[in-house]
């Protein structure tokens, strides 16, 4: 877990971490403004057909972690990644 100066505490994240981490919360800074996009997570944004469109009517009877990671691989797939 990263740190997180105390100059910096009024921007501070602290959420309930995924089922599979070892820790019940997770702490980090806020990377974006709330709302916005990052520039290299653009492409995968889901629109109106696209990559990650495809991905979830294939994985569409998965749950949970099951279908973040099998999203991430058919993502990375087509990606050429």
């Amino acid at each position: 877990m990263a740190g997180i100066r105390i100059s910096e505490a009024g921007k501070a994240i602290i959420y309930p971490s995924v089922p599979w981490a070892h820790r019940p919360f997770s702490l980090k800074r806020e990377s974006f403004p709330q709302g916005a996009v990052p520039e290299h997570l653009r492409p995968y944004l889901f629109k109106k057909g696209g990559i990650p469109a495809q991905c979830a009517s294939e994985t569409v009877g998965l749950k949970g972690a099951a279908r973040v990671t099998a999203m991430n691989a058919c993502v990375s797939n087509k990606k050429g990644h």
